[in-house]
Formats: C-alpha cells, sequence, structure tokens
C-alpha cells in the first residue's frame, strides 16, 4: 500500500494501547494516523476498511461552558478520514466512507454513511408549476433562480431546453462520488439517519432526524444550519439557509439565505434565496426571490411567486379534476394576497398587485400592475393602479434591499434587481395607461363597468387609475432624468443632448427572469449561445447574468432615453432643455408630491380611531384615546410619515433648483 508521507501505519505498541482503551479493527494495517496523533484521544472505537484520523490538539467549549478534547470516542468507522482536531463521540450507529474536515464535531448521531455512489441532490429533478410535468427544473448546487426560471418557463424553444438540462445533468454526474464529504468546522449533533449528504464547511446540523440525498451547501461567511426534527429527501440547501423546526421537504431547493421552519411541509418546490416558509405547505411551486408565506392554513401549488407575501388561508387550486393538476399560474413580482383568497388557475396577476377574495381561472391582468383583484358578490373586478397610493406597497418596496440576509463576502448565485419602477413595470404601466385611455373612450353612456381579461372594471376605478398611472409614468421619467443629470453634473445646453445618449441602443421589451429584470433580446441571444453550444457551463451562464446585472441601469436608461423620445420627439431638432428637460422635471414634481400626498393620506388612516374599540378597554374615551397614542403613536411622530412629508419640500426645491440650472429664471 501506498502510505502518504504525512501519515503512518501503527505501530505494535499502539495497537496493544489502542486495545487497552477499548478500540477494535478487522484490520490494523489499515489503520493511518497523522505522525503527532495522541492516541489516548481514541477510546472505544470499531475501525473496519481503510481509515485515516488526524492529530488531536484542540478544546472545543459548549454552551454552559463544557469543555472536550477533540478524539474519537464510542464510534465506529469504516472506510472513513477524518481531519485535524476533531471530536467524534457516540456515535449510536456507524459512520462510512466520508472524508471528515479540519476541526468537525460530531456527537450522538444515528448513522452518517454513503450507501451508493450519489451525486447528492444535484441532477434530481423538480416538477415545479405542473405537477404533471412539463416545466421540470434540474438542481444542482450552482444553481441560480435565473437558470430555474428558464429551465422552467422557457420551453418553446426545444434546443435551448435540451442544451441547459444537458449542462445540469453534466454537472451533477461531475459531482457524484461513493464518497461523502464534511467541510471543516461543521457541527452535526444528535442527527438521526444521514444518507448520502454533502455537507460544506461551518454548517451546523444539530437534531436533524433524516436527511438522504442531498447537499447542504455553507460558507465561512455564510453558514447553513439545519434544526431538529428536519426531514429532507433529494435536497440542496444552499449557503446561509436555515431549515429547522420539524420541516419535511421532498425534492426541494432551498436557496441561500432562505428560512424554511415551524413545521413547514414542501415538494418539488424551488425557494429563491431570501425567502421565508413557515406553518403551511408549498407543493410545485417556483416560490422566487422573497416569497413569504407564514401561516398554517395556507397552501401555495402550481404557481409561480416572487417578493411575494401570502395572507393567511391562502389557496390555489391547479386542476378541474379532468386530466389531473396541470393547471398553473403566475403572481409576478410584488404580488400578495389578502387572507382567505383562493385563486383558481390559470391566472396571471400583474406586478404588484393584492388579490382578495376568489379569483375565477383564466383572469389576466398583467397589463394593468399595482391594482387589487377583489372578488364582490361572485365577480371579480380590478381596481387599477390603486396599489400605486397605498403605503403599504412603498414599504415592501424599501424592505427588500434592507433584508438581503446574503453577506457581501459569500459568492451569489441569485442576480437581483430590487427596483419597482423599471422598463419591465413601466411598459406594463404605460400600456395600461393607454388601454384605460381606449376603454374610457368607449364607454356608453349610463354604463357604470366593462369586462376586460376576465375581470371587471368600474367606470370610476378606470378613470382614477388613468390618472394614477399618468403620475407614476411623470415620476419614473423625472427620477431617471434627474439621476442621470446629478452623475453628469450640468453640461453646456450645446452638449447635454450628447451628454445624456446613452452608450447603448434601445433594446425592447423586457422580462423579469427569476428576479433580474433585462431586456428580452438579450435573454433570446443568451439562450441562443447555450443552445448553440457557446455557453456550455453553469460557470459560463452565471458570469452572463452576472454582465446581464450589473448593466441593468445604463440598458434601463437606454430604455427611458427612447420613451422619452417618443414622448417628446420637438426635442430632436429644438433646445433640448427648454423641449425635454424642463417639461420633465416640472411634471416629476408635481407627479412626485401628489403621489406622496395620496400616500401619507393612507399611512394617516391607520389613526383615524374615532372609537378605538381595542385601546383602553377598561377606560373611558379618553383613556382609550391616551392607550392608543402609546400603543401606535401618532401621524406626527411616524418616522415613515414624517420622512415623506419631508420629501414634499425637498421635491420641491430639487425641482427649482434643476430648472434654474438649465436656463430658467427663479420663481418670485
Amino acid at each position: 500500500m501506498n502510505i502518504p508521507e504525512n501519515y503512518r501505519r501503527l505501530t505494535d505498541q499502539e495497537i496493544a494501547r489502542l486495545r487497552q482503551q477499548g478500540c477494535t479493527a478487522k484490520d490494523w494495517s489499515l489503520i493511518e494516523i497523522a505522525p503527532d496523533t495522541d492516541l489516548r484521544q481514541m477510546e472505544h472505537v470499531h475501525f473496519s476498511g481503510t481509515n485515516r484520523i488526524g492529530a488531536f490538539r484542540k478544546d472545543f467549549t459548549f454552551p454552559g461552558g463544557m469543555t472536550r478534547r477533540a478524539g474519537i470516542r464510542h464510534a465506529a468507522l469504516h472506510d472513513t478520514t477524518v481531519g485535524d482536531d476533531c471530536l467524534i463521540e457516540h456515535i449510536h450507529g456507524y459512520i462510512a466512507h466520508y472524508d471528515i474536515g479540519a476541526e468537525c464535531v460530531i456527537l450522538h448521531t444515528d448513522v452518517l454513511a454513503m450507501t451508493a455512489r450519489s451525486s447528492f441532490g444535484n441532477g434530481v429533478e423538480l416538477a415545479v408549476m405542473s405537477e404533471s410535468g412539463g416545466r421540470e427544473i434540474v438542481m444542482h448546487d450552482r444553481l441560480s433562480s435565473q437558470e430555474a426560471y428558464m429551465q422552467a418557463m422557457h420551453r418553446h424553444d426545444t434546443r435551448f431546453t435540451q442544451a441547459i438540462r444537458r449542462m445540469a445533468f453534466q454537472y451533477a454526474e461531475e459531482q457524484s462520488s461513493e464518497r461523502g464529504r464534511i467541510g471543516m468546522r461543521t457541527r452535526i449533533l444528535h442527527c438521526g439517519r444521514l444518507w448520502n449528504v454533502r455537507i460544506g464547511p461551518c454548517a451546523t446540523i444539530d437534531g436533524a432526524a433524516r436527511l438522504e440525498n442531498g447537499t447542504v451547501c455553507s460558507h465561512p461567511a455564510s453558514p447553513t444550519f439545519v434544526g431538529e426534527e428536519v426531514i429532507a429527501r433529494d435536497f440542496i440547501f444552499q449557503t446561509g439557509s436555515h431549515v429547522a423546526d420539524g420541516a419535511m421537504l421532498t425534492r426541494c431547493y432551498v436557496g441561500q439565505s432562505t428560512a424554511v421552519g415551524h413545521g413547514f411541509t414542501a415538494s418539488d418546490t424551488y425557494f429563491a434565496c431570501n425567502c421565508q416558509a413557515e406553518n403551511g405547505e408549498a407543493c410545485a411551486v417556483f416560490a422566487g426571490p422573497y416569497t413569504v408565506t407564514h401561516h398554517k392554513a395556507t397552501l401555495l401549488i402550481g404557481g409561480m411567486f416572487s417578493f411575494m407575501n401570502a395572507g393567511s388561508a391562502t389557496n390555489q387550486s391547479n386542476h378541474a379534476y379532468k386530466l389531473g393538476p396541470s393547471h398553473h399560474g403566475v403572481l409576478e413580482r410584488g404580488c400578495k394576497t389578502g387572507s382567505g383568497s383562493h385563486i383558481s388557475w390559470p391566472v396571471r396577476i400583474g406586478a404588484f398587485s393584492l388579490v382578495m377574495g376568489h379569483c375565477d381561472p383564466y383572469a389576466d391582468s398583467r397589463t394593468l400592475p399595482f391594482s387589487y383583484v377583489v372578488e364582490r358578490e361572485g365577480a371579480n373586478y380590478i381596481i387599477p393602479g390603486i396599489a400605486l397610493r397605498g403605503v403599504g406597497t412603498l414599504r415592501d418596496i424599501r424592505k427588500w434591499p434592507q433584508r438581503d440576509r446574503r453577506p457581501a463576502d459569500a459568492p451569489r448565485l441569485d442576480h437581483l434587481v430590487f427596483e419597482a419602477f423599471s422598463p419591465y413595470t413601466m411598459e406594463r404601466i404605460l400600456q395600461g395607461h393607454a388601454l384605460l385611455t381606449d376603454i374610457e373612450n368607449q364607454w356608453t353612456d349610463g354604463a357604470q363597468e366593462t369586462v376586460w381579461n376576465g375581470l371587471r372594471i368600474k367606470r370610476r376605478h378606470a378613470a382614477t387609475g388613468r390618472e394614477l398611472y399618468r403620475m407614476a409614468i411623470d415620476r419614473f421619467f423625472g427620477d431617471q432624468l434627474l439621476a442621470r443629470l446629478e452623475a453628469l453634473g450640468i453640461p453646456s445646453p450645446a452638449d447635454l443632448r450628447a451628454a445624456l445618449r446613452p452608450s447603448r441602443p434601445e433594446e425592447g421589451r423586457w422580462c423579469d427572469i427569476g428576479g433580474l429584470l433585462a431586456p428580452k433580446s438579450e435573454i433570446d441571444r443568451l439562450e441562443a449561445d447555450v443552445a448553440n453550444g457557446k455557453l456550455n457551463s453553469t460557470e459560463a451562464l452565471d458570469e452572463r447574468l452576472l454582465a446581464l446585472r450589473e448593466s441593468y441601469e445604463e440598458r434601463a436608461w437606454a430604455w427611458t432615453w427612447a420613451r422619452l423620445s417618443e414622448a417628446y420627439p420637438e426635442a430632436a431638432n429644438g433646445n433640448f432643455a427648454d423641449a425635454l428637460c424642463r417639461p420633465v422635471i416640472r411634471k416629476w414634481a408635481e407627479a412626485a408630491i401628489g403621489l406622496n400626498r395620496q400616500i401619507i393620506a393612507d399611512a394617516r388612516k391607520e389613526f383615524e380611531c374615532p372609537r378605538p374599540c381595542v385601546f383602553g378597554i377598561d377606560g373611558d374615551d379618553a383613556e382609550a384615546a391616551a392607550d392608543a397614542l402609546a400603543v401606535k403613536g401618532s401621524p406626527e411622530t411616524h418616522p415613515l410619515i414624517r420622512e415623506l412629508e419631508k420629501q414634499q419640500s425637498e421635491i420641491r426645491e430639487k425641482a427649482e433648483l434643476w430648472l434654474q440650472k438649465l436656463g430658467e429664471a427663479p420663481s418670485a
């Protein structure tokens, strides 16, 4: 046998010592140790097959202050390598075919074993959205939400689908092994059966009941935690994820910094980064970034969601008991569901909308984002654009970047654009404004509502929605223009058009690819390169996706520039500042102040309690008012309201400043 220089066989004296300490071996000659291994730290260990043992120099401190020296005690090892300074004790069954990194702790665990060659969850297919098949995602431990999305949703291109699946399966085969691996400084405590599991560095597996055929990715800067009573089969847990409290997962991918717990059950479900799933159920779900479900009575099934919050008792129906569970649907980014909502797929709900009550199949509101879809007297109504003036929408938009739990010093798989107002949503808002204008022009005398895409629209709601969309358009154009002007300084009027002109051409329609906003033409080009073999590895694909994320701002400005040129054609030949810049800034100020005013009014409704029934319940009205003030505060002290009110004057000052810089005389 060829023994590495830094390991050696046991001497006869060392074998005798180990026997005195209760150790046994089928063949002592197959055991190799580091030159300075302290044999006193091995007690009641049974060895079979080839085993390598590192040195024991480190003391481990546990909660309560108890310390234990590294070593192996009361364990059975079969064909296993143990790195330096590991502590392995009270293995009730055995450890077989594993390479254990340095400074690991494995205590009170039943079995840690490889039972056959395994790809550790890589290559497992998730039947997302359509349980009957057709949108399967091939899991692997470098899978991004963008790749998962394209695998599931872009089945129209057969060559691309075949190529990207082949790429994923090839990577899975490269990960296959007959040996398991435990990364350095990992802790495995009080666990049941761990079969065919690969675990990354610095992970903690504490109390898991059963893990089979999976990968626990982990990173020193983003350690992963798997907790008590977790049962998982055919899985991948990404770095920084937290799966605990009796979660039961079958064929699931848990993305970076996603938390699953409190008895949540899921099958054939993909979770992107920063999701949170507790208490309820998921089946055949594509849960994009920041999908949140908290409640026991909530079932997510057969749908695609992202930046979504599911209300209690939210449910969906994905088949009509005919050809099986083949129906599925989409809630675009930023949607919410009210308590007790029920959606009968297929349905597509536009971005940043709220669904309340039952939603019948075939409703399609993608052209009217920021809306409420509500059930009234058995019919589904849409209130267009109403969420634009809601403080809840603003709060959601702000919280997502702040709640990104992925550390900057660990690799990030999902490439996200957080902006709520982007070419993706503004295309829909422009379409919605045109649609509502057409609807208003077609009203017959006395008509109070109409039907569109399976949804009813009231006349007064159409008028309000059109105005809200106009304000959103004016605010977006102004925000984009002012950001460019601030980045440039103030070029001379003659150079202004050239200085603002984007560095790339406008690229047409945009799409949301698993949280990444990008021109569809660029996604089409990427997929063509995959289909043609120009992109033939997961690494190369990730590089292209990252490049798209990094170029978002410039591409978004190119789209905005094209829309501004269409809206202000006279600017092409006239004075650019007079014909475009100043009108855009004036409209921006008016729209921004107007929307802020409506959001402030919406926020103030939270404090409008003339006779609060839950405050000061043992006193009179004065005590109730005082109790409400102590608990909720007042509009004058609420930080968000104060910030929005401060913005009102800042918007005016900013508009005045830039209008003067662009040659307009100061107002009197």
